[in-house]
């Protein structure tokens, strides 16, 4: 999201260009001690009740329900 508002790099007041990307990683790093990895953030998903009554939506041509759209005149 950084390199979105400030571009893929920014100028330091000493002329030394450096990645955005790394600010933002730096921060990261600073404020929570390490980078968290995509599998680290779903482990620490807890699944609650309502996340396991998953439906079908019943919508007409489903080819798991067997119907087909009928055709229109």
């Amino acid at each position: 999201m950084l390199e979105k508002f400030f571009g893929p790099t920014v100028t330091l007041s000493s002329g030394r260009v450096i990645p955005t990307r790394w600010v933002g990683e730096q921060h990261v790093r600073e404020d929570l001690g390490r980078i968290f990895s995509f599998a680290d953030w779903v482990r620490a998903i807890r699944p609650e009740r309502r996340m396991g009554r998953a439906t079908t939506l019943g919508v007409e041509g489903d080819p798991r329900r067997g119907r087909q759209p009928e055709a229109v005149s």
